[in-house]
C-alpha cells in the first residue's frame, strides 16, 4: 500500500524566478536550488490582458512587460526582468510538465499595460467616488452589451489549451471583488443588475442611468449601504458566484482545474459582509480548491502599507471556520516568504514569525464523521517563490516536515462546533446589532490562551470527543442546541447571546457591557468557578448602528460592540480549565500552548510567543514528565525538568516544538 504524502507543496512564481536565456528556461537550475519538486506551479502573469489579447500561438509574439514580473517590476533578487514572449512561455510551461509538475495559469484583476483593457473602460472598477480604477471589475458587460465573463471564459479555454496549462490559479479581484462592498461598483451597469436581481426600488434620481456621473455614483453607494445593504450582499453574492461557475465550467471543459484565493484573508462570514462572495456556494458551482491567505507575518510587518495589526489569532481561527464552512474542498495555505514588488519580506525581516505560522496553521484540524482529525490545510503555498537561497528553502523544508511529520491523535483543548444554519442569521444579526461574530470572539479567546484548535460541525457531533465550545448559540436551532446540552463526552461551553429556558449551568457570568451583555455558561464543568470581572466605563452606542464606518481595508477590523477585558479572560480561564491543558506557570500574559496528543502517553507541545523578546516560560503538564526532547531548531539545550514541570526558552514571536513523554 502506498503511503500518503503528508502535504502539497505548491509554488505561485514570477516569469522573473526563470530564465528565458537558458535552453531549458532556467528549470533544472531553478528546483536544483530548491531541493524539491513542487506538486504545482501558480505563474504569476498579473495582467488579464495576457487572457484578454490572445490569439493563439501561431506567431511569436512579445509579452506585456508587466506579464514578465508582477506589475513589471525592473528586477528580482536573482536578475533584471526579461522580455518574454509567448513561444518561450509556451516551452517553459512544456518544460516544467516535463518533470511532473503541474502548471497553473496565476492572473490579478489589475494591469499597468493596456492592449486590450485600454479599449474597453466599461468593464473598469468604478469606485463610491466615481473614479475608474485599473482593476477588472468582472461581472460587468461589454460595451456591445455580452458579458464580460463569457468573452473572458472562453479565452481562457482558448488559453489554458494553446499553451497546456493544467488549470488557473484565480487570484486576487477575479476570486473577490477588489473594492469592498460599500466603496464597491454601483456604476450604471452593477445597478441596473441589481434592480433586476433583487426586490429593491431606489430612489428615481438614483435608479436612472447617469452617464456614470460622480455624484450620483456616490449617493447610491451612500443609499444603498445605508438602506439595502442586506440586499446589495446578496446581489453581490449571487453575480460572484455566476462568474466563478462560468469560470469553472470553462476550465472543466478544457480538462483544467480552478483554484481560489480567499477574499483578501477574510473568513466566511466577514468574506460575505465585506466582499460579497460566499464561499460555500463557489464551491458548490465546482471549483476545485482555496487558498487560504494565512499571510499574519507579513501583515504584522506592515506589508500591508506599513498598517499597524497583529492578526495571528485572526487568521488561525478564519483557517478553522475556513474548514468547517467547506469541509469537503481542499485548502492549500499562503506561505507568504516575500514579494519584491510589494516591498516586503518576511524570509528574512521575520523568520522566528514565519516559523511559528507554518506550525500553527498546519496543526489546525477538523473531527471528520469517523472520529479522525484532519488537517486543515493541505500544504503549503510559497509567495513568492523567486529568489530564495538554497539554505532558505532547506529552512522551509524543514519546517514543512516538521510540521506534517505526525499525526495527532486528539487535541487536547475544546473543539468549536460550527452550524451552517447559523450563517445566514448571524449576518442580519450583526448588522442590525455590531455584536461579535462567532470569529471575532473566537480570535479573542484563541488570544487569551482559549485551546480551541480543532473544528467540527455539529452533523459529525457524533464523532467528537473532549471539551466542546458553542459561540453564539443564540442562533441555533432548537434541535441542534438540544444536541449539544445532551453531550456527555466532555463538558460543553456556551458563549455569546444565550437562549431563553436554558437549564442551569454549572458555571454562569455575565460581560458588564449592556444592552445585551454577552454570557457564558459550562456544563459538566467543575463547580466554583468564580469570574472576575471588573467594571468599565459605559459603551456610547450610537443611535444609528448602520451608520458606524467601515473599515477602508482588511487589515482594519469591522466595528463592533465593547465586550470587556475581564469577560475575555474569564471564558478563556474557563476554556483552559475544562480542557484540562498545560498551565502556563511563567509568562502566561505572552505564552500560548497547542498541545497534540500523538499516542499514549506522548505530547507535542507548540510554545508561541506574542512578544517581540526571548521568554523564558515555566509549564505545569499536570502529569509527571519522563522526558523532553525539542524538535525543532531552537533551543539548542533540553528544557529543565522537574516533576510535572519544564522551563523553555522561547525566541521573540517565534515557537519552540517539543516532545514531552508523560506518565
Amino acid at each position: 500500500m502506498t503511503a500518503t504524502k503528508p502535504y502539497d507543496v505548491w509554488l505561485w512564481v514570477e516569469l522573473i524566478g526563470f530564465d528565458n536565456e537558458q535552453p531549458d528556461y532556467g528549470v533544472e537550475a531553478y528546483l536544483r536550488n530548491a531541493g524539491l519538486a513542487p506538486d504545482a506551479v501558480a505563474l504569476l502573469l498579473f495582467n488579464p490582458d495576457f487572457v484578454h489579447s490572445h490569439e493563439g500561438l501561431a506567431e511569436h509574439r512579445p509579452l506585456p512587460f508587466d506579464c514578465c514580473s508582477y506589475g513589471g517590476h525592473p528586477y528580482g533578487y536573482d536578475r533584471a526582468r526579461q522580455d518574454w514572449t509567448t513561444h518561450q512561455l509556451r516551452g517553459l510551461v512544456a518544460t516544467l510538465r516535463q518533470r511532473g509538475i503541474a502548471v497553473y495559469l496565476s492572473l490579478f484583476d489589475m494591469f499597468v499595460s493596456d492592449p486590450w483593457l485600454g479599449q474597453h473602460p466599461e468593464v473598469w472598477h468604478v469606485t463610491s467616488a466615481g473614479e475608474r480604477i485599473r482593476s477588472v471589475c468582472p461581472w460587468k458587460h461589454l460595451a456591445d452589451g455580452s458579458w464580460y465573463e463569457d468573452f473572458f471564459a472562453a479565452q481562457l479555454a482558448r488559453v489554458l489549451t494553446d499553451y497546456s496549462f493544467d488549470g488557473f490559479h484565480q487570484a486576487d479581484g477575479y476570486s473577490h471583488p477588489r473594492l469592498p462592498l460599500h466603496v464597491g461598483d454601483s456604476s450604471d451597469d452593477m445597478i441596473a443588475q441589481f434592480l433586476g436581481d433583487a426586490s429593491v426600488s431606489l430612489p428615481a434620481p438614483l435608479a436612472e442611468p447617469s452617464g456614470d456621473d460622480p455624484g450620483v455614483i456616490g449617493e447610491r453607494a451612500a443609499w444603498i449601504w445605508g438602506h439595502a445593504r442586506r440586499e446589495w450582499i446578496g446581489f453581490y453574492a449571487r453575480r460572484v458566484t455566476r462568474f466563478c461557475r462560468t469560470v469553472a465550467e470553462a476550465v472543466h471543459g478544457v480538462g483544467g482545474q480552478v483554484v481560489l484565493n480567499q477574499a483578501l484573508t477574510r473568513e466566511p462570514l466577514e468574506a460575505l459582509y465585506r466582499y460579497g462572495v460566499d464561499y460555500r456556494a463557489i464551491a458548490e458551482v465546482g471549483v476545485d480548491g482555496f487558498v487560504c491567505e494565512t499571510v499574519a507575518p507579513g501583515v504584522a510587518l506592515g506589508a500591508e502599507s506599513g498598517m499597524e495589526a497583529n492578526p495571528h489569532y485572526d487568521y488561525q481561527a478564519a483557517l478553522l471556520m475556513m474548514k468547517a464552512r467547506l469541509p469537503g474542498v481542499t485548502l492549500r495555505c499562503l506561505n507568504g516568504v516575500h514579494d519584491v514588488n510589494e516591498q516586503w519580506d518576511v524570509l528574512r525581516h521575520g523568520p522566528a514569525s514565519l516559523e511559528r505560522e507554518i506550525q500553527c496553521q498546519s496543526n489546525l484540524f477538523r473531527w471528520t464523521a469517523g472520529g479522525d482529525l484532519e488537517r486543515c490545510s493541505a500544504g503549503p503555498v510559497v509567495c513568492l517563490a523567486d529568489g530564495l537561497q538554497p539554505h532558505e528553502w532547506q529552512w522551509l523544508r524543514e519546517w514543512w516536515d516538521l510540521a506534517f511529520a505526525t499525526n495527532s491523535r486528539r487535541t487536547r483543548g475544546a473543539t468549536l462546533i460550527w452550524s451552517d444554519n447559523t450563517f445566514e442569521p448571524q449576518l442580519g444579526e450583526y448588522i442590525a446589532t455590531r455584536r461579535w461574530t462567532t470569529h471575532k470572539l473566537l480570535q479573542e479567546l484563541m488570544a487569551r490562551g482559549a485551546p480551541v484548535h480543532a473544528v467540527a460541525r455539529i452533523e459529525d457531533l457524533a464523532a467528537v470527543q473532549g471539551p466542546l465550545l458553542a459561540l453564539n448559540p443564540q442562533l441555533l436551532p432548537e434541535d441542534e442546541l438540544q444536541a449539544l446540552l445532551a453531550y456527555n463526552r466532555g463538558p460543553l461551553a456556551l458563549i455569546g447571546g444565550l437562549p431563553a429556558g436554558l437549564p442551569a449551568a454549572d458555571v454562569a457570568f455575565r460581560d458588564v457591557h449592556e444592552p445585551g451583555a454577552l454570557r457564558c455558561a459550562v456544563y459538566g464543568a467543575a463547580q466554583g468557578y468564580q469570574a472576575s470581572i471588573a467594571p468599565e466605563g459605559l459603551e456610547a452606542l450610537p443611535e444609528d448602528l448602520m451608520g458606524l464606518p467601515e473599515p477602508p481595508t482588511f487589515v482594519q477590523e469591522l466595528p463592533f460592540r465593547k465586550v470587556s477585558e475581564g469577560f475575555l479572560r474569564a471564558c478563556a480561564e474557563l476554556l483552559a480549565s475544562c480542557a484540562g491543558v498545560v498551565r502556563v506557570l511563567r509568562r502566561a500574559d505572552v505564552i500560548r500552548v497547542q498541545t497534540l496528543e500523538l499516542e499514549e502517553g506522548l505530547l507535542r507541545l507548540l510554545i508561541g510567543n506574542d512578544s517581540h523578546y526571548y521568554v523564558i516560560t515555566e509549564l505545569d503538564l499536570g502529569e509527571t514528565v519522563r522526558t523532553a526532547r525539542v524538535v525543532s531548531s531552537f533551543p539548542g539545550t533540553p528544557p529543565a525538568v522537574a516533576g510535572s514541570t519544564l522551563t523553555v526558552r522561547v525566541p521573540g514571536k517565534g515557537i519552540v516544538v517539543l516532545e514531552v513523554a508523560v506518565e
